[in-house]
């Protein structure tokens, strides 16, 4: 090989005749695509693994947040509607969210509510429930509403049953260990 003829001397390997057949031309993209299909089908299909069920170390949510609402409660004298309602509110919240690990913390009721629809843990009582107690949180909160101090223990009065429903406790118990 000369330097002056090395362009010359690169020429292009034949390609084989069967690479020129317009059917592997065809089939060939075909192919490709079943096996990616498969590997999807597959991919999506398998078993996910199992996650391991961790026990929360100490008491039982249900305990804490009674044990706030009977603060609440206990704090009868400095009750205005707008806070009471955030608090009341904050603590039914927090119980979803440590019992059944719903994420509603920062979601608005309407979106509470879509996900309570959709999620079996709640039944239909409990959707109904948790429909009027936000509704009656929401107008203390965001209308500046009023309440009479019966309307406020009335509100922990709903928190307290309902914790205690879903918790499996006896009706009319009230904080404290079972």
């Amino acid at each position: 090989m000369k330097p002056d003829r090395l362009i010359e001397d690169l020429t292009l390997v034949p390609l084989p005749q069967w690479w020129e057949n317009p059917w592997l031309l065809f089939s060939l993209p075909v192919v490709i695509g079943l096996i990616a299909y498969n590997l999807r089908r597959w991919w999506l299909q398998r078993k996910p693994t199992t996650p391991t069920l961790t026990v929360p170390v100490g008491p039982p949510p249900h305990e804490a947040f009674l044990a706030r609402l009977a603060a609440l409660r206990a704090n009868r004298s400095h009750w205005v509607a707008y806070p009471f309602a955030i608090e009341v509110s904050e603590i039914l919240r927090g119980y979803l969210e440590a019992r059944y690990a719903f994420s509603v913390r920062f979601q608005t009721s309407r979106e509470f509510l879509e996900l309570a629809s959709t999620n079996p843990c709640l039944n239909s009582a409990h959707r109904a429930t948790l429909r009027d107690f936000l509704s009656r949180c929401d107008l203390l909160k965001f209308a500046q509403g009023v309440a009479t101090e019966a309307e406020l223990a009335a509100l922990i009065d709903t928190t307290e049953q309902f914790i205690s429903e879903c918790a499996g406790l006896p009706p009319g118990h009230k904080g404290g260990k079972p």
